[in-house]
Order: C-alpha cells, then sequence, then structure tokens
C-alpha cells in the first residue's frame, strides 16, 4: 500500500495514514505534523481533516485565534451551503474568544451570505450569544477594556429592550473602571 502520486509527481498522504501517525501523538507534536502537512497535496477531504483536526487542537489549547483560522480554510473548501455556513460561523465564534471581532464580522458575514431564511435568524442569535458570553467572561477575568469592545458590539446588534437596559447598564460600570466620562455621560444621555 504505497502513496498516491499527483498529477505532478509528489506523492499525497491520505487522511487514514494521518490518523494512524496521530495516534501517539502530544497536542504539540500533532500541530507541527499537521501544519507540515497543509504544505504537501492532500486531496479537499483529507486537506479538510487536516484542518479541522488543527483548528479543534488549537481551540482545546484556548489558541482561539489560530483555531478561527484553520475553521475559516476548512469552511472555503467545504462543498455544501450547510456546510460552508455552519464552519464559517465556528469560525466567527472562535474569533470571537479570541477577541479579534474584526475576523469574527469577516467569517460572519460569509456564514450569513449561506444562510436562508429562519436559518439568518439563528445565526445572529449564535453571534449575539456569543459576544454575551465572551464578555462576561472578559469581565470575569477582568479584563475590563476587552469587555467594553464586546458590549459596545452588542450593542450594535438586534437586542430586546431587556437586553439592550442590561448591557448598558455594563458598559456604564465599564465606563466608569475605565474612567472613559465622555462615553460614560453620552451613554447615560441617550439612555433617559
Amino acid at each position: 500500500m504505497g502513496m498516491a502520486i499527483t498529477r505532478d509527481n509528489t506523492p499525497s498522504i491520505k487522511r487514514f495514514e494521518i490518523e494512524e501517525k496521530l495516534k501517539n501523538m502530544g497536542d504539540y507534536a500533532k500541530m507541527g505534523y499537521l501544519s507540515q502537512c497543509l504544505k504537501k497535496n492532500l486531496d479537499f477531504d483529507t486537506r479538510r481533516f487536516v484542518l479541522l483536526k488543527l483548528s479543534e487542537i488549537y481551540e482545546a489549547r484556548k489558541m482561539h485565534m489560530e483555531a478561527g483560522k484553520m475553521m475559516r480554510a476548512a469552511a472555503e473548501i467545504t462543498t455544501t451551503y450547510e456546510g460552508k455556513m455552519n464552519d464559517f460561523m465556528k469560525s466567527a465564534e472562535l474569533f470571537i474568544k479570541a477577541g479579534n471581532f474584526e475576523e469574527s464580522d469577516s467569517s460572519y458575514n460569509k456564514a450569513l451570505a449561506y444562510a436562508a431564511g429562519m436559518q439568518k435568524d439563528r445565526l445572529k442569535n449564535r453571534r449575539k450569544e456569543a459576544y454575551k458570553l465572551q464578555g462576561k467572561e472578559f469581565l470575569q477575568k477582568d479584563k475590563r477594556k476587552h469587555a467594553m469592545d464586546a458590549y459596545e458590539k452588542l450593542l450594535t446588534m438586534e437586542l430586546t429592550a431587556e437586553e439592550k437596559k442590561e448591557v448598558q447598564e455594563t458598559l456604564l460600570m465599564l465606563y466608569e473602571k475605565l474612567g472613559k466620562i465622555k462615553e460614560f455621560y453620552a451613554l447615560k444621555a441617550s439612555m433617559n
């Protein structure tokens, strides 16, 4: 059972060969090996498997930025609209965890492009919940500036009256703690 040869005469690795090799490796060895695999000739299924596996390991290691990039790359080569939508959305959520809201927006907009009807509403809610969760996590870790960014982003989304009030109150508290007097009074005035 030898390696398959591609058109340009470079050997291509098969998915089962990669899975075999990964069995006895630690996470860091896996990350190195899988990154090397991406530089080789892989069929779409194998490349997608490698990207998803890397994303999974990065996410487990709290390397959300890298996980988001791998998930987005996997989404690009996914063959179904549903698959693309889900992978791009997962990528958007990973970028939110990384605190990179620009990259998240990019992936979210791609996910939205593959969504239809009710799916769009579900994606909007998933995005909103991801920002809420991340904002709370930043608060718990006392990362006030990151929390402020997350809550400001939330305020630009479709929120219920109750959600909006909650976000505004959290922002007021953050502005006060961060000494953002101008923002504090501007928000307070807009709430009245």
